[in-house]
This record gives C-alpha cells, sequence and structure tokens, in this order.
C-alpha cells in the first residue's frame, strides 16, 4: 500500500512554506493561496486554515506518488516514515527531478549527506534553504517507532517483564533522536559547516574560520554547552532544534 506524508513532514513543510488565506500572486504572476497552492485560485479567493491544510494533503499527493516509486527512490521500500515525509518535502521544494537525482544510486547515509547540498539558486546559496535543508536531513536521521496497537490498547498494570522491558528498550530509542551530522571544528569545509554558520549567525560561506569558531564558542555558552568551538553531536542537537 502506498504510503502517505506524517504529520511531522507536514508541519516542516508548512514552517517554510508559509500560509496566506488570502490569494496573491507570486513573483512570477500566478495566483496562490495556503501553502503555495495554486490550482483553481482567482482573485479575490479567501479560505479557512483547514482548507489551507487540505490543500496542502493534495499538493502533497504527487510527490507522495514519487517517494513511493523506485524510479525516483530505489530505497522507497527501506525507508521508515520519518524518511519518507523527508523526501516529501524535499520533493515538494525541489521538484521531482531533482528528488530523482539525489536518490540515484544512494543508500539512505548518502542521501542525507548529500541532502544539503541542495541550497542554491541560481548559483547563489540561500539562508531559507539551507535551514529547510538542514531540518530534512534531521528529520531524516531521526529514528522512527511506530507503537503497534496492541501496545496501545493494553491495560496498565498487565505487562509482564518480556513487555515491560520491550517497552523500556522502546521508549528509549524514542528519546534518542539523531542527530548524526559530522563533526566540524576551524579548518573543515564544506555544506555541514554552511548550516552550522546559519544556526549561529556566520556568513554561510562553508568556510570554519576564527569568525565561525568565535561565533559557535559564543552560541555554546548561550546554550549551556561546553564552549571548546567544536561542533559534536551535542551542539548539532541543540542547533538543529533552534531551527
Amino acid at each position: 500500500m502506498a504510503r502517505t506524508i506524517g504529520q511531522a513532514g507536514l508541519e516542516l513543510i508548512m514552517q517554510f512554506e508559509g500560509c496566506r488565506l488570502k490569494a496573491y500572486q507570486c513573483a512570477a504572476g500566478v495566483w496562490t493561496i495556503g501553502y503555495g497552492h495554486t490550482a483553481g485560485v482567482s482573485a479575490g479567493q479567501a479560505i479557512t486554515q483547514v482548507q489551507a491544510e487540505e490543500y496542502l494533503r493534495q499538493d502533497c499527493r504527487k510527490f507522495e506518488r514519487c517517494v513511493n516509486d523506485a524510479a525516483y527512490v530505489p530505497i522507497t521500500a527501506q525507508l521508515n516514515q520519518n524518511q519518507f515525509d523527508a523526501l516529501v518535502s524535499f520533493a515538494f521544494n525541489c521538484g521531482a527531478g531533482n528528488l530523482k537525482k539525489l536518490c540515484a544510486g544512494r543508500n539512505a547515509a548518502q542521501i542525507a549527506a548529500a541532502m544539503p547540498q541542495y541550497c542554491k539558486a541560481a548559483g547563489k546559496t540561500l539562508a531559507g534553504l539551507v535551514k529547510r535543508r538542514a531540518a530534512e536531513t534531521a528529520l531524516f536521521q531521526t529514528a522512527f517507532i511506530e507503537e503497534n496497537s496492541a501496545q496501545k490498547s493494553g491495560t496498565a498494570g498487565q505487562m509482564n517483564s518480556g513487555e515491560e522491558t520491550e517497552t523500556s528498550q522502546k521508549k528509549d530509542v524514542e528519546e534518542k533522536e539523531d542527530y548524526s551530522m559530522a563533526t566540524i571544528r576551524r579548518g573543515s569545509k564544506g555544506n555541514a559547516v554552511e548550516v552550522w554558520q546559519i544556526i549561529v549567525g556566520a556568513t554561510p560561506d562553508g568556510i570554519f574560520g576564527s569568525g565561525t569558531e568565535s561565533a559557535t564558542k559564543n552560541w555554546q555558552a548561550s546554550h549551556g554547552l561546553v564552549a571548546d568551538g567544536i561542533v559534536g553531536a551535542k551542539s548539532w542537537k541543540a542547533g538543529l532544534k533552534s531551527l
């Protein structure tokens, strides 16, 4: 059965697309409403928030079909829900062609590593795209645990010790989110550095120099982290959550 986007994916798209409940003309002169919806929109049209979210779900369907299609995403059968959602958001923003290019010949780890590269328009890195790719990458790398119906309907106090252990293990996994971005520090270069520079407010040139190091130390200190200028798992976790 073909999968559909989950709430995490919808919320990510809504965060970055923004919503307008009255029709407006985009930069290309196309009448638009809601979260970038254009089909059948006319001047003077107004909708409710509920309608805007329904339009968004409708617009996501063609991208869901692409992510469900092995011709676009060869590893589609291996994706968990968070990975599926992240790729729908990516396709919604970058198009089906770029989705196919992103996933061609890559495994999940390679897709996550390549995703931040799609942050340019007309050859120029855009802060908004850097932030969106960082959020999609974080979602893609976040473990997804789905409770089965038996656990949801189980009666409190009737679990045996084996069930208690299993539930405890699942809770541990749910609480452990994967923010496995590369550790970076002074001298590092590349897309991960650009993402981090956006987080700390440094110039996003992809080069971790003295200015980025200073901004990193100040940011770490203000977030209760060791201010050593080295961006490891704890810094990434706090930084990506702050986007």
